[in-house]
């Protein structure tokens, strides 16, 4: 199973629980139930000027990507500002408010595991009293104070690599994963060399891609699409997929997985076992 997806502003709308709790806030919610997933709740949310929510709760991991603008994050009573490509993990229990602060819109990808709940089911999340907004800080490695936060651009993608005949020219930069601090799900950068490819394979977990920049051929299930800025891929457990860089361009989209993938043998790649299966088999 599978999906692709364009994103439109058709999808953008305040979600029913947030009514009362927020001002400014609509949300896009692009992966989830609804396609067949059951890890994954992925969503990509706008705060307009002077926007916020309200402090809430969840009984599940969530982190945030910032794709534009600047907003301040207030996690526990500890108050963060979060620019274009920094992250943050939000962990389980943990009582946290957004406001928006600056004088334009800003948008931010948001994912969630466990699924959250649909909505008129058990309540998943809650809003809490307030926390004490102090003064904001920006990311910085060398603070401690800034645990489960960091800064992404593009120059920390390190070089593409040639994997073996089955994947070449390919690079990956991890973003949230248990070193940061989850436990739920991985978040990280993918960039592919025009004429790179991953061919396809499964595994026992779900993925998303957002693609930010360039384009490239996804094949999912038998079926193809084209990633390219302003659409979303997702390949269920199991569903066979792969990447091709044959549009003239290189590839670049942020991905999770969820679970974490096991320490060995994560993907099943079919090619791989067809060679295997023709060199083993009486």
């Amino acid at each position: 199973m599978h999906s692709f997806r364009e994103i439109t502003d058709s999808l953008y709308e305040t979600p029913v629980n947030y009514a009362g709790h927020s001002e400014g806030f609509q949300r896009a919610d692009l992966i989830g139930a609804a396609q067949g997933s059951v890890h994954i709740g992925f969503s990509i949310a706008e705060l307009g000027p002077g926007g916020r929510i309200d402090a809430c709760v969840h009984s599940y991991e969530k982190g945030v990507f910032v794709l534009e603008g600047e907003i301040e994050l207030n996690r526990d009573g500890k108050v963060f500002r979060l620019g274009k490509f920094d992250f943050a993990l939000i962990p389980i229990g943990t009582a946290y408010a957004l406001r928006n602060t600056s004088g334009a819109p800003v948008k931010w990808v948001e994912k969630c595991a466990p699924q959250p709940k649909l909505p008129g089911g058990w309540v998943d999340s809650f809003f809490t009293k307030g926390l004490e907004w102090g003064e904001a800080l920006s990311f910085d490695p060398l603070n401690p104070a800034c645990t489960m936060i960091g800064r992404f651009d593009w120059s920390q993608i390190p070089p593409s690599q040639d994997i073996n005949k089955y994947m070449w020219g390919w690079a990956k930069k991890m973003l949230i994963d248990s070193v940061l601090g989850s436990h739920q799900f991985n978040m990280f950068m993918i960039h592919f060399d025009d004429g790179g490819q991953t061919d396809e394979h499964d595994h026992s977990f779900e993925e998303a891609y957002l693609v930010l920049e360039g384009e490239c051929t996804f094949k999912a299930d038998g079926k193809e699409y084209v990633l390219r800025p302003g659409t979303i891929g997702w390949s269920g457990v199991g569903s066979p997929h792969g990447f091709f860089m044959n549009r003239g361009t290189h590839c670049r989209w942020l991905e999770i997985m969820t679970p974490q993938p096991p320490v060995q043998n994560g993907n099943r790649r079919l090619s791989a076992w067809d060679d295997i299966r023709s060199h083993m088999q009486g």
